[in-house]
């Protein structure tokens, strides 16, 4: 049997899980600037956090992916659901629900639209999301996340950070680059190794989590994602990366 949307969701967000596979669309909208085909859906469900507006999503059908020369053909939209799948593995709740579903325009993946916060930071809450960055690039060094640029990085109302766009990702050899690359050569906070540690030494957890990502994923880039969640557990410090001349400025 297929697996249902909710399987590998975390438990908070079972609902809107569900939700963004099966409520019916009420409106769809191209977003033009993607370099993919991207569309907001806005579905017949109330949104949780604002339960007077709709549920709306970000669509990213497979029909709408350019091809790349260093990733698998019509398989980003299988990323960014295995990306979330891992972040929600980890409990660190940083990537936005991500599903698949057949939409308007075939299979794609379908992620929960983020209210980005409209008011500006103040010094003490700028700080206070520190922490959630460094969960993001512990994510990024498992996911082996290659387009990690500062503006998939958004701060919503709590002040929370949620990472976006997380498709380039998952190649079975090392490719990452990140905006937070100046994180090489640091530990890992202890609540993060924890959660690195809890997992690798989880038979069963692993062994569910492979399961999941085997749907979406090669073997051999989930062989290599398990041998970086072990790699990062023995050493729990973030890797420090080779610098990359051609990086766009919006990585800096």
């Amino acid at each position: 049997m297929a697996p249902g949307p909710a399987d590998g969701a975390a438990p908070r967000d079972i609902d809107i899980a569900r939700a963004l596979a099966e409520a019916p669309v009420e409106r769809i909208v191209e977003v033009v600037y993607g370099s993919n085909g991207v569309f907001l859906l806005e579905l017949d469900a109330p949104d949780p956090a604002k339960p007077a507006e709709p549920l709306r999503a970000v669509y990213k059908p497979v029909r709408g992916e350019r091809p790349l020369w260093d990733f698998p053909r019509r398989t980003l939209y299988l990323r960014e659901v295995a990306a979330y799948i891992v972040d929600s593995a980890l409990g660190l709740h940083r990537v936005p629900v991500t599903v698949l579903r057949d939409g308007p325009l075939g299979p794609g993946s379908v992620q929960r639209f983020v209210h980005v916060l409209d008011e500006p930071l103040t010094a003490e809450r700028a700080e206070q999301l520190d922490s959630q960055l460094r969960a993001v690039a512990v994510l990024d060094v498992l996911i082996n996340n290659a387009d990690r640029k500062r503006t998939h990085l958004l701060v919503v109302d709590g002040p929370s950070v949620k990472a976006i766009d997380n498709a380039l990702s998952f190649l079975p050899y090392p490719r990452q680059r990140t905006a937070l690359i100046s994180l090489g050569g640091s530990q890992l906070p202890p609540r993060l190794v924890r959660r690195v540690q809890d997992l690798a030494g989880d038979e069963t957890r692993m062994t569910a989590l492979r399961t999941r990502l085997r749907r979406l994923l090669s073997e051999a880039e989930v062989d290599a994602f398990a041998h970086r969640v072990a790699e990062l557990a023995a050493d729990p410090t973030y890797p420090i990366l080779d610098a990359w001349d051609g990086r766009p400025f919006e990585w800096w």
